[in-house]
């Protein structure tokens, strides 16, 4: 129950207390103060100055700064500075009390749809400001706004705007998915899914296809495949070849990992790149353009993966290279670290320690900038497979143990949904512990799992003589 919402008598006595201070406060307020205050409530987390001029200025009479200020002053609103400007937020005692009063005005659906239409149009840009050099300050933007995202998203599905959650998901499913948000993201996938039936054949061709990659990362692979099948004829009934092809590529790639079908996963993903190819002379737009070369990366580390399970390991660096390269094309951080692990899986099956190596440094540096955690964890555990090939065990150890400590922190994030996973686990372990004394793999394990993020990427990028 909440603290503040049950009646008078019924609380506590320090709640009474507590209800009876912020009326007294509340009826101490300038009408615009009282007018403001009220409609702050429907912030999520923190919020800037802009936030609180387009969703709640039209309350106000006279200045929205003076008036925030003066709610400031009167210890009801919080400043937390902010980067790019500052940041105000309440106490989650003081936003119930003032919920109560914005349930109980004529605003709450008004100044409901106005934040959930703010925030929508703050995040289009992510789209594609999610690729290329800007991509880590976006992250960090939509970082500082990803409670008032998530209530915006709970509203437009919980107010039957499904298509306009739709749109949110699809242009910050980057953000959510490299900051370790991944679960919360699914939890809105499954509620669009579920309020879908009436949708155009494309938008529910994303919310399926949303729905299928969201249990393709949960480790739902059965779920995910029906979920993608479905998704197809309505992208292709739609004409939209790159939501075909982002699809056809995860589902060959599914095919393969999951239902143990190579031979129908490579026609797939063959056939999928061949057509991909044909678009490559069309005039594309620049959204276009990126989501083609998504396409192309994916299809291509796919692909390259069955190769590689084959033994066929030159195409399969070949197609890796490929990948990489459209990755960068697009200045993608999401499929530049698909590209570096598994081309760096192929030099290794090459026995090209040193560039394996440089490639996993690469990416283990690429995924600690963009905060990806979980990410982070993979590539040490691949750095630690390394060590343990080159008679270095107690490092080894001691790299899995810092990568177990991430994973238990921060969720199993995306990537191992993506990529062959190294060697980790206690099998590993096991095998580790046997080429290295009880007092040597005990001090390896506890520094590894003392390691921050940080540290464990300092550690995993010092030279083997240094460790």
């Amino acid at each position: 129950m909440s603290l503040l919402t049950a009646g008078p008598r019924d609380l506590p006595e320090r709640q009474r207390t507590l209800r009876n201070t912020l009326d007294w406060s509340f009826g101490l307020l300038s009408a615009d103060e009282q007018a403001l205050f009220t409609r702050l409530a429907v912030f999520a987390g923190s919020f800037g100055l802009p936030a609180v001029t387009a969703i709640c200025g039209d309350a106000v009479q006279g200045s929205v700064i003076d008036t925030l200020s003066s709610l400031v002053d009167s210890s009801l609103v919080r400043v937390e500075p902010g980067e790019e400007e500052p940041r105000f937020s309440l106490l989650e005692t003081v936003r119930e009390y003032a919920l109560e009063r914005l349930c109980d005005s004529a605003d709450w659906r008004g100044v409901h749809d106005r934040h959930a239409a703010y925030f929508l149009a703050l995040a289009k840009p992510a789209e594609t400001e999610l690729h290329g050099a800007g991509q880590l300050a976006w992250l960090n933007r939509l970082e500082m706004r990803r409670e008032n995202l998530s209530a915006a998203l709970s509203w437009l599905v919980g107010h039957r705007q499904p298509e306009l959650a739709l749109d949110l998901v699809w242009a910050t499913w980057r953000f959510w998915w490299l900051h370790g948000h991944a679960a919360e993201l699914a939890r809105h996938v499954d509620q669009i899914l579920a309020h879908s039936d009436d949708m155009r054949a494309h938008q529910r061709a994303l919310a399926l296809s949303g729905a299928g990659f969201v249990r393709f990362i949960g480790g739902d692979q059965a779920q995910a495949l029906r979920l993608l099948k479905r998704s197809l004829p309505l992208y292709r009934q739609s004409g939209d070849r790159l939501g075909m092809g982002l699809t056809a590529a995860a589902l060959g790639h599914l095919l393969a990992s999951s239902q143990h079908e190579p031979g129908y996963a490579s026609d797939l993903l063959e056939q999928t790149l061949a057509q991909l190819r044909e678009m490559d002379s069309e005039p594309l737009t620049e959204p276009e353009r990126l989501q083609y070369l998504l396409d192309v990366a994916l299809a291509s580390n796919f692909l390259g993966q069955i190769e590689l399970g084959h033994g066929d390991h030159h195409r399969a660096a070949d197609l890796f290279t490929d990948g990489l390269s459209a990755a960068h094309s697009a200045a993608d951080r999401f499929t530049v670290l698909i590209s570096l692990y598994d081309l760096a899986l192929s030099r290794q099956q090459q026995n090209e320690m040193d560039d394996a190596a440089d490639l996993l440094r690469q990416g283990l540096s690429l995924a600690a900038e963009a905060g990806d955690d979980p990410s982070l964890a993979y590539y040490l555990e691949a750095l630690a497979d390394m060590a343990a090939r080159q008679d270095n065990p107690q490092r080894a150890v001691g790299l899995l143990a810092a990568a177990s400590a991430l994973l238990e922190a921060k969720g199993s994030g995306w990537l191992h949904a993506y990529v062959p996973r190294a060697p980790h686990g206690p099998g590993a372990l096991a095998g580790l512990r046997t080429r290295t004394t009880d007092a040597a793999f005990r001090r390896a394990q506890a520094h590894g799992r003392s390691l921050t993020a940080a540290g464990a990427v300092r550690y995993a990028l010092e030279q083997e003589e240094h460790s």
